[in-house]
C-alpha cells in the first residue's frame, strides 16, 4: 500500500533531486524502514493549487516509459517517472469546471478517466499517448471526449479486463454505483446503474476467486461508508444485484478496500474508527471466499492513531496511505494476517487524527517503484532496494484454463502464475492474432474474454519483458 507526509507536508516544501537511501531509520529526514527516497516534486512543481490529492499510474506499452497521474485541486498533473530520481512534468489536463479537494482517476486502454466532486465537472478521458513526444513539457491536454452522464462523482474504478468504468458517489442512482462502457474512450456511453446505497470507493474484477459460483463473474466490493461493506454482482450492467452486505464491530466509515489476489481476503479500512473509538490505525481483514457469506476475521492494528487513506494489494503485500504515518507495507501471512514490513513516514512530526498528509499510492510500475501523493507537499517516489523485477514468477502456460460459462459469450480463458507485465497474444490455425492482452501490473494471474472466439485450436503465446516466451495449444469447444 502507500502512506506519506513530512515536514513538508507542514508546510516546509523542499524537492530532492538525488536518491537517498534509507540508513538508520532516515532518508533525507523523513523516517523510514525498507524504503528508499528517490524524489520529491511540489504541488508548484507540478502546477500549483492548494492541494494534491489521488494518483494513479500508466505505462506505455510499447516504450514500457512510465507515468504518474497526478490530481491536484485545479486539475490533474502527468509526470514521467521512468527515471524517477529525476521526475519530469510533461501535460496537465485542467479542472472540467471548478477546483475540487477531491479529484480521482483511472486508466484504461492507454486512457485516462477522471472525476471530481466539483459540481457538472463528470468524466475527462484523456489520451495518454499524447504525452509521449513530449520534449519541453508540460503541455496541456485536451480530453478526446467528457461523459456527463452525471456531474459530480467522489472517485472512480475501472476494470480493465472488461472495458467498463464505475463512477460511484456520483450525484445520481442515489450515490451508487454508475456503470459506464468506456470500450470506446472517443464516446463513453452509460451502461446501467445501481440505485444505493451510497458507494465511497469500490474495486470491480472479473471473478477468479475461490467461490465456484461467481467463475467469470463480474463482481463489485463496494465500500459503503456508514454503509459497511457490499459485494455486487454486476454482470448485467442493467440489472446490477447484491450477493450480500456485511459490517463490523465499531464500524464508523467504511473508506476503501482491495481483495487479495487469490481472491480469498479482502482488506478495507475505517476512516473514523480512530476518533470516534480511539483506534489505532487498522486495516479490517474479511474471509471473502464464499461471496454469499462473508466473515470479518480480524484486524491489523497500527501502534499510531493516524486516519487510513487508500491501500493497494501487489503480490503478497499491502500498500496503505495514512494521512499523517504515510506509506506503510504489510506483508500478507498465509492465514490473511498482516505484518509490518516496511515504511516511509512523509509526516514525522505527527501521527495525530486528522486528514492531512498522504492521500494514496500507486505500488503496480514494472519497475517497483511506487509512487505516493501528498496533499500539501506533492509527489513522493520511492523504491524498495529489495525488489528484484526478474523474480516476479514465471510464465505457467501448462497451467492455463478454460473457464465455461452457461453463456458462451462470457467464456474466459485464465493463466496462472502470470509475471507481472507478461504479454499475451492469442493466434488462430492462420496465424492471425485474435487477442493481445498485457497481465495487470502487480497480478500473478490474467484472466481475458474467449467468448467471441469460434471453436477450434488456437496457440497462447506469452512473453516477459526479459524476453521469456512459452506457448501452448489450446482448443476451444462449445
Amino acid at each position: 500500500m502507500k502512506h506519506f507526509l513530512s515536514a513538508a507536508c507542514l508546510g516546509l516544501a523542499f524537492s530532492a533531486f538525488a536518491q537517498t537511501p534509507c540508513v538508520d531509520g532516515f532518508a533525507d529526514g523523513y523516517p523510514c524502514s525498507g524504503l528508499d527516497l528517490l524524489s520529491v516534486r511540489t504541488l508548484e512543481e507540478l502546477g500549483g493549487g492548494a492541494n494534491g490529492n489521488d494518483c494513479w499510474g500508466w505505462v506505455d506499452p510499447a516504450s514500457q516509459r512510465e507515468f504518474v497521474l497526478f490530481g491536484r485541486h485545479d486539475g490533474l498533473s502527468i509526470v514521467d517517472v521512468t527515471d524517477a530520481v529525476n521526475p519530469l512534468f510533461v501535460g496537465r489536463v485542467p479542472t472540467a469546471t471548478t477546483p475540487s479537494l477531491w479529484r480521482d482517476v483511472k486508466v484504461h486502454n492507454n486512457h485516462a478517466f477522471i472525476v471530481s466532486e466539483a459540481a457538472n465537472h463528470g468524466m475527462q478521458v484523456v489520451d495518454l499517448t499524447q504525452v509521449l513526444e513530449v520534449t519541453d513539457g508540460p503541455v496541456v491536454l485536451t480530453p478526446v471526449s467528457s461523459y456527463i452522464g452525471f456531474g459530480n462523482a467522489h472517485n472512480i474504478a475501472i476494470n480493465e479486463e472488461t472495458g467498463f468504468a464505475y463512477a460511484v458517489g456520483t450525484n445520481t442512482a442515489g450515490g451508487g454505483l454508475h456503470a459506464i462502457d468506456i470500450s470506446n474512450p472517443g464516446a463513453p456511453s452509460v451502461a446501467g446503474t445501481n440505485d444505493g446505497p451510497y458507494t465511497h470507493d469500490a474495486q470491480v474484477v472479473l471473478y477468479n476467486g475461490p467461490d465456484p459460483d461467481y467463475a467469470g463473474k463480474e463482481v463489485a466490493f463496494c465500500f459503503n461508508g456508514s454503509g459497511g461493506v457490499a459485494i455486487v454482482d454486476v454482470t448485467d450492467k442493467s440489472d446490477m444485484v447484491q450477493i450480500t452486505a456485511f459490517n463490523y464491530s465499531q464500524s464508523a466509515y467504511t473508506h476503501q478496500g482491495w481483495l487479495s489476489e487469490d481472491g480469498r481476503f479482502l482488506y478495507f479500512n475505517d476512516e473514523l474508527d480512530e476518533s470516534n473509538y480511539g483506534n489505532g490505525t487498522r486495516t479490517y481483514i474479511a474471509d471473502v471466499s464464499d461471496l454469499d457469506a462473508p466473515v470479518v476475521i480480524g484486524f491489523y492494528e497500527a501502534d499510531n492513531t493516524s486516519v487510513d487513506h487508500n491501500l493497494y494489494v501487489r503480490g503478497n503485500k499491502i500498500y496503505a496511505s495514512n494521512y499523517l504515518s504515510g506509506l506503510r507495507v504489510s506483508e500478507i501471512g498465509p492465514n490473511g494476517n498482516l505484518t509490518p514490513y516496511a515504511y516511509f513516514d512523509t509526516n514525522p512530526d505527527s501521527d495525530s487524527v486528522a486528514f492531512y498528509g498522504t492521500w494514496s499510492n500507486y505500488p503496480y510500475f514494472p519497475s517497483g517503484n511506487i509512487a505516493i501523493s501528498c496533499r500539501s507537499v506533492g509527489l513522493f517516489m520511492v523504491s524498495d532496494p529489495t525488489y528484484d523485477p526478474t523474480s516476479v514468477g514465471n510464465v505457467h502456460l501448462a497451467d492455463a484454463s478454460l473457464k465455461a460459462s452457461p453463456n458462451p459469450a462470457q467464456s474466459v480463458m485464465t493463466l496462472k502464475g502470470m509475471p507481472r507485465a507478461a504479454f499475451v497474444r492469442v493466434v488462430n490455425v492462420s496465424g492471425q492474432e485474435v487477442v493481445a492482452r498485457r497481465a495487470v501490473p502487480g497480478l500473478t494471474g490474467l484472466s481475458f474474454d474467449i467468448g467471441h472466439l469460434a471453436e477450434g485450436m488456437y496457440v497462447v503465446h506469452a512473453e516477459t519483458d526479459q524476453g521469456q516466451v512459452q506457448s501452448v495449444q489450446v482448443l476451444i469447444q462449445r
